[in-house]
């Protein structure tokens, strides 16, 4: 075991149970130390981002980051996704490039990391579904259709799902409506058809607010709204 599982060993257990006050200050303490261990493996990303005129001493300095990045940082991060890091540090990097400016640049990058992730990772796999559904263009799409109706990639399609809702398409409004039978994704096929304002699912929609699902009711009763405007 090295030196950053033992360190992250050690806080899951400590996560895991009550804690004294020594034992609450020894976690503030391991969670820093962690992210110091994380953080040395984008040590020459680091630097090239300094090179960009962006100072980052974590990923998620970029995460946080507020308004447009220099140009250059999303190639650049395109550059180092596709390398083996620990999760956190995966996560990190392709949440920093769920931002606009990566839309027309990321997206196969993106899907050939949901690809090749593990389908037991399903936290994973879902923020990198979150990212492709920002950065998607209409030459994405398909690929879309055949992720959202493949049940075996779980509750991982919920943004993708979401995002059919700015597909204005018969197809993205069928396979939305279908979708509403799988209760993984029903409430975001929901949220996608209200944004389609889909008077061809209303009648599977009033049916749904009788759902013993309590957000499956919250969200047919707000694609109604949306539906009824139109």
């Amino acid at each position: 075991m090295d030196y950053l599982q033992q360190l992250q060993a050690r806080w899951d257990d400590l996560r895991g149970r009550p804690n004294t006050k020594e034992e609450i200050e020894e976690v503030l303490k391991l969670g820093k130390l962690i992210e110091i261990e994380r953080a040395k493996e984008f040590g020459e990303l680091f630097l090239e981002l300094g090179e960009l005129g962006l100072h980052a001493d974590s990923i998620w300095d970029l995460v946080n980051m507020k308004g447009r990045y220099p140009d250059g940082v999303v190639d650049l991060l395109l550059r180092y996704l596709p390398f083996d890091y620990y999760d956190r540090n995966k996560e990190g990097i392709i949440r920093a490039l769920t931002v606009k400016e990566a839309r027309g640049k990321a997206c196969l990058s993106l899907i050939s990391e949901y690809e090749k992730t593990p389908k037991e990772k399903s936290n994973l796999r879902w923020v990198i579904g979150n990212a492709i559904a920002t950065t998607m263009t209409l030459k994405e799409v398909d690929w879309v259709y055949s992720t959202v109706v493949d049940k075996t990639n779980g509750s991982s399609r919920g943004m993708l799902v979401l995002a059919l809702g700015t597909v204005k398409t018969e197809k993205s409004e069928n396979i939305l409506i279908d979708l509403l039978d799988d209760d993984e994704v029903a409430p975001q096929a929901l949220a996608a058809l209200g944004k389609l304002k889909s008077r061809k699912a209303k009648n599977k929609i009033i049916q749904m607010r009788e759902s013993k699902n309590s957000l499956i009711r919250l969200e047919a009763t707000k694609a109604l709204r949306r539906i009824d405007k139109f």
